[in-house]
């Protein structure tokens, strides 16, 4: 297949004028004309607010509806979004529910299992058959005021304010290309680079916490660069959940503000996964790793460890039916009052906080028979 037909060339030049400008051009301009404390800020700024766009934007409000907002806030993440160059909220969410829907298979349209650079950036620069490429599954976001705006003018929001606004600033201190280099061709290339990444280098590197059996992956160092998206382990296992970092010390920048704007009633119907169910990810992740290690291991040692196992899993299973039930008997005391006693709370706490340390030291177990099986160890303590 020639090169024209298996890519589309006007993607192919404009992605590798982004980036060489962005690099490139950059790197010369600072050679001749340095660096003034205006143009990294700059940089940092529209990084910030455009990567906002896509991750609580498009990604977590608009693809997954993870939270519900009032329309200005819509119009500005719409905005915001527009400026990373990534496609319309319709193209961009319709691709990535059917990621979700469709993961690793024919119909994933950036699927790993095409390789690195398929997932990375490949699939947007290669001619995509027309019934595979169209819109699809997004009805529900068809008929907001600011998606219908951005679907007619698209092009002239991210031209006009990821690139004009920056000459424009520019001009006011006398330096309009630095300006619309820093904040404009290398702003976009880091944006697009930061987000690709999560499609491919956070289905190479970083822990699998909540799905062994997925390839995705949880990276703190790549949710640096992209305001909290990093985690793709937990985000693919509970795609509907606002917060990817969903521990505390978590770097998500996004779970953060969409949290700051709750306070104050600008977002509601916000959906987590309950730690019940966090902690059985966490527990069933561990038992698949357990379960592929033994696969590949000597028969004597799934003789040696086999009771122990089973009395493990015994244990966590009717841990989780009690603290499910307990979820549920919560949640129908919550819609039936929103005036809860508070030692029905205070118990209610308390007992999660057991469940979770048995959870946790179950969770334990399993990880030191992976490593005893690992280091072709027999560790009778470890065995029943």
């Amino acid at each position: 297949m020639s090169f024209t037909k298996k890519y589309n060339l006007k993607m192919v030049i404009a992605l590798t004028l982004l980036p060489l400008i962005g690099f490139i051009g950059t790197a010369f301009y600072i050679f001749y004309n340095g660096i003034v404390w205006q143009e990294p800020l700059l940089l940092l700024f529209f990084w910030f607010f455009s990567g906002l766009g896509i991750t609580m934007g498009y990604h977590r409000l608009f693809a997954h509806k993870s939270y519900a907002t009032i329309p200005f806030i819509e119009w500005i993440l719409m905005i915001l979004g527009s400026l990373a160059l990534e496609n319309t909220i319709l193209k961009w969410a319709s691709d990535h529910r059917q990621h979700h829907d469709k993961a690793e298979t024919e119909d994933d349209p950036y699927s790993i299992k095409e390789g690195f650079w398929h997932a990375h950036i490949g699939w947007i620069l290669k001619n995509t058959p027309k019934e595979k490429s169209k819109i699809r599954g997004v009805r529900d976001l068809q008929n907001k005021s600011a998606i219908r705006f951005q679907n007619k003018y698209y092009f002239y929001i991210a031209i006009i304010l990821g690139f004009i606004i920056p000459f424009i600033i520019g001009l006011s201190y006398n330096r309009p290309i630095g300006a619309l280099l820093w904040a404009g061709f290398l702003r976009i290339t880091l944006v697009h680079h930061a987000t690709f990444f999560i499609n491919s280098l956070c289905h190479y590197f970083g822990k699998r916490t909540y799905d062994f059996n997925s390839t995705a992956r949880d990276s703190w160092f790549v949710s640096l660069f992209t305001f909290g998206e990093g985690y793709h382990n937990y985000h693919h296992k509970f795609q509907w959940d606002y917060r990817n970092g969903v521990t505390w010390f978590s770097f998500d920048p996004s779970k953060w503000i969409i949290n700051t704007l709750s306070i104050f009633k600008l977002v509601k119907n916000l959906k987590k996964a309950g730690e019940n169910m966090i902690n059985e990810s966490q527990l069933q992740s561990v038992k698949d790793h357990l379960d592929y290690v033994l696969s590949r291991s000597n028969k004597v040692y799934k003789e040696f460890y086999c009771k122990k196992i089973s009395l493990l899993e015994n244990n966590a299973n009717n841990i989780l039916l009690e603290w499910n039930k307990m979820e549920i008997k919560y949640n129908q005391i919550l819609k039936g009052s929103s005036d809860i006693n508070k030692n029905i709370l205070s118990n209610m706490n308390r007992r999660r906080k057991e469940y979770k340390k048995q959870i946790r030291e179950i969770k334990s177990t399993f990880s030191k028979i992976i490593a005893m099986i690992d280091k072709e160890c027999l560790e009778p303590k470890l065995a029943v």
